[in-house]
Order: structure tokens, then sequence, then C-alpha cells
């Protein structure tokens, strides 16, 4: 990899980083799952861990994994999410999330893994040899929380570079719910295509489908990502964030 392209994903990493220290949150990595399912499993008021990155049902190491946490300034965990590697050379998203249904399967939710339908998408038969799943993606909400700032468009693209740079993917994909994904979190995150129907979960006993759409990237998409670091949209989306609180607060005063 040439000298420049190297700097520029660092400098990239050092947006993210600086990012986070405005709010005065300390980001950490690592490949120690076992303190990953212990940190998930203190999240009571999260739904489970997911089995894909659940150390005891899956294999997962510093080759094939890692995880982001972030903290505030009194030590409390204020987000989390995941990155897990897989070898698809030979075979589609479509044929794996299949293979893997049980792993892949949304906790809490009661579904039939057999009339569960794995490949709706298009991209699902094109995706495949080494390839990223990102997931177990949450930042703290409420008064004192982080959601509806520019963090939500930072914090993601840390993991997207981080899995390109360890591992030079050919693709990325996450699973994400409708009413999310047509908040536009997909393009907050950084993610250049969504399509409908990633997974159609079929819950059991009941004809109701449970829908994760299917948010994805290519190795291109990657490239071209890490050649604007997310500075300048944290500001943006932050600059909105507060004309928008001091609108509703002059409405709420009028009242």
């Amino acid at each position: 990899m040439p000298a420049s392209d190297l700097y520029k994903k660092f400098e990239y990493i050092s947006n993210i980083d600086q990012i986070a220290g405005r709010h005065g949150m300390k980001i950490e990595v690592s490949s120690d799952f076992e303190a990953f399912r212990q940190l998930r499993c203190g999240q009571q008021k999260r739904a489970p861990l997911s089995p894909i990155f659940d150390c005891r049902t899956t294999d997962l190491n510093d080759a094939n994994g890692f995880w982001i946490k972030g903290t505030s300034e009194d030590g409390e965990l204020v987000h989390l999410q995941a990155v897990r590697l897989e070898d698809l050379t030979g075979l589609c998203l479509a044929e794996h999330l299949y293979k893997q249904r049980e792993v892949y399967a949304p906790p809490g939710v009661e579904v039939d893994l057999e009339r569960t339908d794995y490949a709706a998408t298009p991209a699902s038969h094109r995706i495949t040899g080494k390839v990223c799943y990102h997931g177990e993606l949450w930042l703290k909400g409420g008064p004192n929380g982080y959601r509806g700032h520019g963090l939500t468009a930072a914090l993601p693209r840390l993991a997207l570079a981080l899995a390109h740079m360890a591992w030079s993917p050919d693709f990325m994909f996450g699973l994400m719910h409708p009413i999310v994904a047509c908040k536009g979190l997909p393009a907050r995150e950084g993610y250049m295509h969504l399509e409908p129907g990633g997974i159609l979960w079929q819950r059991k006993d009941s004809e109701e489908i449970y829908d994760e759409w299917l948010v994805w990237m290519g190795h291109t998409d990657l490239q071209h990502l890490l050649r604007f670091p997310p500075l300048a949209l944290y500001e943006q989306l932050e600059a909105q964030s507060k004309d928008s609180t001091a609108f509703t607060s002059r409405v709420r005063a009028a009242a």
C-alpha cells in the first residue's frame, strides 16, 4: 500500500477519535470476545447478544473479529459495535445465511428458521469472497445520551475503516430493521447500498414476517468512503441538531 494511502487511512481514524473526544468519549478496540459477551450480557435493557458474536456459540478471535467500546468520562459504557470476518470463497451470502441461519437469527424474536427466506435480495447472490459482518451497533440514548448527534455518522465508520485496513474485505454487510433504515441510518453509517428484504424472518406459529434489510458495501466502495474523513459531515449534523433543539425550545416556550 502506498504511504500516502496509508496516511489517509490513519487520518480518517484520527478524525473519528477527535470527534469522540469532543463528547468526552474514550474509544477502545479489542478482540477479547469473552469480555464483549460479559459487557453485552450486562445490558439487560437490550435484546440478548446475537449468537454470531457470542464466543460460546461460534469461534471468535483476533484473526476473524474485533469489537469497539466507547466509555464516557466517568467510565460508563455508552457505545458498542462488532465486526466478524467470514471466508465465503465459492459461496454466496444467501447460501451462507441459510447455512448459518441459527447464529444470524434475531435475538429475542421467535422465528421459524425453516420457513424463513434468506435469499430475497439480488446482492445476496453476488456477495462472496472475504466478507465482513458488521453488527451489535449500540449508542446510549435518552436525556444524557449521544443519539441524534453527529456521532452516529462517525463511530460506525471506524469499524468500516478498521476492517478495511485489517483484512481488505471484498464486501461488508449488515442487517437493519426497516424503520431504522428509513430514518437514514445506513447513509449516516457510510453504507452505499441498501436492499429491502435482506432476510424475511418467518415468525413461529404465525404468518407475520420480521423483516431485516440488507446494507452492504464492496471493496471499491470502502476505498472511496475512506477518501472523506467524517469531520465535516459530523459538524453539519451537529449544527442541524442544535438548530432543531433550539427551535423546539422556542416552540415550547411560546406555548
